[in-house]
């Protein structure tokens, strides 16, 4: 029984560390460190958090530092306040940002992008304890209770959530000054969706982070193939979403360069024709020419194998295979 719960455990763990360590190779990425006013966060909580009133947590994240002010947002979802609302309106001035720590990545957001995650890890909570009080008997939920603490259960209905997520979103793309990072991590964490075509052009057009041209993508607008293509390899994340057949020239020529990047490999795989086939098997045998590491090399391979996989495309299945007797080769 041990035993299942820890497998549990890791599983969900596991799934949240590698989401949120994309997000934080992403962040780091674009960061430009002339301009920043960062500071040092270290996961820490007062008692006054807990103890406080909903309108003594707004009144002090006000004056706040960054770290405060994203233990005092966790406070406020976790309660399902509705100061909620308000804090994430405050934090949309407060262009600041601190450094995160998950595990042993370190990477930067800001108050904003941290509330609006607290909220989706609500949803992740919800969804959770769901499953499980439908698969588990009532001494395990209490096991796995013991093992979560405060995050196996929630105030928040998945409905709640997704009803309040979009109304965090429309709040921050109706600002015309944003912090990027915000942005990013709000479109992360909605898979890159948007409905509001024209905000998203209007921030994709002024940072031009990798989030917001793949939620520029995702539209599918033909005007805006010219723009991404500018983009080079920023925009490989979006052409993975919107496969243009006017992108793949420029990924072709890109190929010596980038065969081991895995949103350039994605943004090949996502083509489905002839070309890209081609495209992979000549990927294969630069991968297995330049990794002169064996263990290199199959992680490379391994990591492609995956890309190609997921896309279900039967022609693919011969790269598949060439993948599998490259990887047997000494």
């Amino acid at each position: 029984m041990k035993s299942f719960i820890t497998c549990s455990l890791f599983l969900v763990c596991v799934a949240g560390f590698s989401q949120k360590n994309h997000a934080a190779a992403q962040l780091i990425a674009q960061a430009d460190d002339s301009e920043k006013s960062i500071q040092k966060h270290t996961a820490t909580t007062t008692p006054d958090l807990k103890t406080a009133k909903d309108d003594e947590l707004l009144l002090a994240a006000k004056n706040a530092d960054s770290e405060t002010k994203i233990a005092i947002a966790t406070e406020l979802v976790e309660r399902k306040s509705p100061k909620t609302e308000q804090l994430f309106r405050d934090f949309l001035e407060d262009n600041r940002t601190v450094i995160q720590k998950l595990g042993s990545i370190s990477y930067e957001t800001t108050s904003a992008a941290e509330l609006f995650s607290a909220v989706a890890r609500q949803k992740e909570k919800a969804e959770r304890k769901k499953y499980y009080e439908k698969t588990n008997s009532k001494n395990v939920q209490n096991e796995l209770k013991g093992l979560f603490g405060r995050d196996y259960s929630t105030k928040w209905t998945v409905a709640e959530c997704d009803a309040f997520l979009p109304k965090l979103t429309a709040m921050a793309l109706a600002k015309n000054e944003v912090h990027p990072q915000t942005l990013n991590q709000i479109f992360e964490t909605l898979q890159y969706k948007s409905k509001n075509y024209e905000r998203i052009k209007f921030f994709a057009r002024k940072y031009a982070s990798e989030e917001l041209l793949a939620t520029l993508a995702r539209f599918k607008n033909p005007s805006d193939v010219t723009f991404l293509k500018e983009q080079k390899e920023k925009s490989y994340l979006a052409i993975s979403y919107f496969p243009d057949a006017g992108f793949f020239g420029t990924l072709k020529e890109a190929s010596p360069s980038f065969y081991t990047n895995q949103d350039y490999q994605n943004a090949v795989c996502a083509y489905k024709t002839a070309q890209s086939k081609a495209l992979l098997d000549t990927m294969c045998d630069s991968i297995f020419s330049n990794q002169k590491d064996k263990t290199q090399r199959d992680d490379a391979l391994f990591q492609l194998y995956g890309l190609i996989e997921k896309q279900n495309f039967k022609p693919y299945a011969s790269v598949l295979k060439k993948i599998d007797a490259l990887m047997a080769k000494r």
